[in-house]
């Protein structure tokens, strides 16, 4: 079973692609991980990503497409794959429909984890990091002992530049942009479920997982 996981930045997409990862047996392809692993190992999707990264650019459409999909048809996700961050733009959309097609799969869902703007923003400003030993909190589910010093090795704790507020409405305001047309074609197709991101993780996962169940009953009779 294919999947796919939107949501914006702070929504805990991450967090549920593991949860699901575990839950179906499944892999996660993040893109982001993809692309350190590469970088990491030295290979020339890494190389040729790592060009732009250093010039402040970004990664181009092609590059990130091929690299994704040589993982898509890989053994390991003959069974399907948790995809977060991948597509994110229509000509990757059509790449990715184009690939599973050619190996007789298809996207079963599209889930689209939602939650209110101050929600996320609450989530995103409230990280702290430690200025000494690097540890992270945050302010509502990882509260240090003492206010605004590490556990770990009592070095004051910084909130780090892009989790600001106003860095945050920003990355907020871009996801919205980007992502508003991708929400449409997997509207149009049928696939498309909106899942309230709020509450406790295992209960989000339930949700998921309770609109997956007719796929995973599907696959299993094919």
């Amino acid at each position: 079973m294919d999947l796919l996981l939107i949501g914006p930045p702070g929504v805990g997409k991450g967090t549920q692609a593991a949860r699901l990862r575990q839950a179906l047996g499944i892999p996660h392809l993040s893109t982001g991980d993809l692309l350190r692993r590469h970088a990491a190992e030295g290979t020339r999707f890494g190389t040729a990503a790592a060009a732009h990264m250093r010039r402040g650019d970004l990664v181009p459409d092609e590059l990130v497409t091929e690299m994704a999909l040589q993982q898509i048809r890989d053994r390991s996700c003959a069974a399907g794959v948790v995809l977060d961050g991948f597509p994110r733009t229509l000509t990757q959309a059509e790449a990715l429909d184009t690939a599973l097609a050619a190996a007789g799969r298809r996207l079963a869902a599209a889930l689209h984890l939602t939650a209110p703007d101050q929600t996320l923003l609450r989530r995103l400003t409230g990280r702290r990091t430690c200025g000494g030993c690097g540890n992270s909190y945050h302010l509502d589910i990882r509260k240090p002992r003492t206010p605004g010093q590490c556990d770990n090795c009592g070095h004051r704790l910084v909130q780090r530049g892009d989790d600001t507020a106003e860095t945050a409405r920003v990355r907020l305001a871009a996801h919205t942009r980007q992502t508003q047309p991708l929400l449409a074609r997997y509207r149009r197709a049928g696939i498309l479920h909106e899942i309230d991101g709020c509450g406790d993780v295992g209960d989000i996962t339930r949700r998921l997982l309770a609109v997956l169940a007719p796929h995973a009953t599907e696959s299993a009779t094919l």
